[in-house]
């Protein structure tokens, strides 16, 4: 189960890679947050070596795409009430 989590992040992160697209990036975050979900129902001492594999896994980049995550999502939320004729 650890296994498709973690083959599901690295997927979408290579497609995250290849495309400019803030849904895939989020896409991308949607998926690590599975990860994590999923993880903290690990014993203890598996969750260790599973959050070290983990950083293994995300690129540099990382930090960055969340928080353009973030960002987009903040503009999303300021956009809701406007209505374009």
């Amino acid at each position: 189960m650890l296994d498709r989590h973690i083959n599901n992040l690295q997927a979408s992160i290579q497609w995250a890679q290849c495309q400019d697209d803030i849904d895939i990036l989020c896409m991308a975050r949607d998926n690590m947050n599975q990860l994590i979900s999923f993880i903290t129902t690990l014993p203890e001492a598996q969750q260790q070596a599973a959050y070290r594999h983990v950083d293994g896994v995300l690129p540099m980049e990382w930090p960055i795409w969340m928080e353009a995550c973030r960002y987009s999502e903040a503009d999303a939320v300021k956009n809701q009430g406007v209505t374009v004729h």
